[in-house]
């Protein structure tokens, strides 16, 4: 079967690779939809050191399954099964398993990092995903495209879960992806009055304007995003701040623009060094609280899926672009040259 790998030399490349193999203790599903995530972006521009070479590629997905091992059958799974899964996979045994905190596992195995991955026609689902309930059976009425935004939607709300958003909260997001873009959706859910994102691509302000009806886009190459929130705020500052992206300086600035007691939330990673960037008095004086956030859990994952069910939360209006395994490295290169949102891949074509 063609498969994204990075092999041993850490180069993305597609390759035919065998089929995964069935056994009484795993899944195999027929992967209908899988989408190319900022993780994914990331290791195409810069690689990334956390994944065991050879290894197929991508972890947000939708399928059904084709084999249930005798483990599945005992857990309710059976063949035809539509489903996704929560591709962070704790061990159920290390003190952040046992808090539910399954995504900060002390030995944490990722699917597209330590299990092989879903961009390819078949992936297997270990036993160890089955036994830690992150196999997630689809309801009807979500389909296989929309059901890969499931997960990237619920590192959001695992974020979010620090935040604390209510009524009246201004929130400013940096970064209009859609990981932005969603928390924005989430922020409104949850009561937040103002909704402000911080954006310097034109392109993407006005697409986020258009996805998210109600946001506030600044541009801070055209504008001073300090001096422009505060007039937002009538001189206050914003109650939360996420900044959505993998910039540095946003983690200094987004501590400037925080009203007092404010929540920020350090949601995207940064590349390379990443100490020097948080001023200790601020935090100190203004009160402020400063949370990180790493992947998510299968609970999250229910939760964005009931939002989803309800009308809530639109998933289809993020995805702008569809490809098949032949072309994949095509829609990576569409993503960087042209702020493409959000591809979703066709394994089987």
């Amino acid at each position: 079967m063609k498969a994204l790998i990075m092999d041993e030399e850490r180069k993305m490349m597609v390759k035919e690779m065998p089929e995964p193999e069935a056994s009484e203790d795993n899944i195999i599903i027929k992967v209908h939809s899988a989408s190319i995530c900022g993780t994914d972006m990331r290791t195409f521009l810069k690689g990334n050191a956390k994944i065991t070479p050879p290894r197929i590629m991508g972890h947000e997905c939708a399928g059904e399954i084709i084999h249930a091992g005798a483990f599945a059958k005992e857990k309710g799974w059976k063949v035809g099964d539509r489903i996704t899964v929560a591709p962070a996979v704790g061990c159920g045994e290390c003190v952040p398993c046992k808090k539910g905190h399954t995504n900060m596992c002390d030995h944490l195995k990722t699917i597209g990092f330590q299990y092989e991955g879903v961009f390819a026609p078949y992936a297997e689902i270990p036993k160890q995903a089955i036994l830690m309930n992150n196999v997630i059976r689809l309801d009807d009425s979500i389909s296989y495209d929309d059901a890969t935004l499931i997960e990237p939607a619920a590192c959001a709300l695992n974020g979010q879960s620090y935040l604390h958003i209510g009524e009246g909260d201004t929130v400013v997001i940096y970064g209009s992806g859609i990981i932005g873009c969603i928390h924005a959706e989430l922020a409104f859910i949850k009561g937040a009055s103002k909704v402000i994102i911080v954006e310097p691509v034109e392109k993407r302000g006005h697409i986020a304007m258009e996805k998210v009806p109600g946001v506030i886009w600044i541009n801070p190459n055209t504008q001073n995003t300090a001096e422009e929130v505060k007039k937002l705020t009538d001189g206050n500052g914003a109650d939360v701040v996420i900044t959505a992206t993998s910039a540095p300086s946003v983690h200094t600035e987004a501590q400037e623009i925080a009203a007092k007691m404010a929540r920020i939330s350090l949601f995207g990673g940064l590349p390379g060094e990443s100490k020097g960037y948080l001023d200790s008095n601020l935090i100190h004086y203004k009160e402020l609280q400063v949370c990180g956030v790493h992947a998510t859990t299968a609970g999250f994952m229910r939760e964005i899926m009931k939002l989803m069910e309800e009308g809530k939360l639109n998933a289809k209006k993020y995805i702008e672009r569809f490809t098949d395994m032949d072309h994949i490295l095509d829609a990576f290169a569409a993503i960087r040259d042209e702020n493409v949102m959000k591809v979703v891949i066709h394994p089987q074509g």
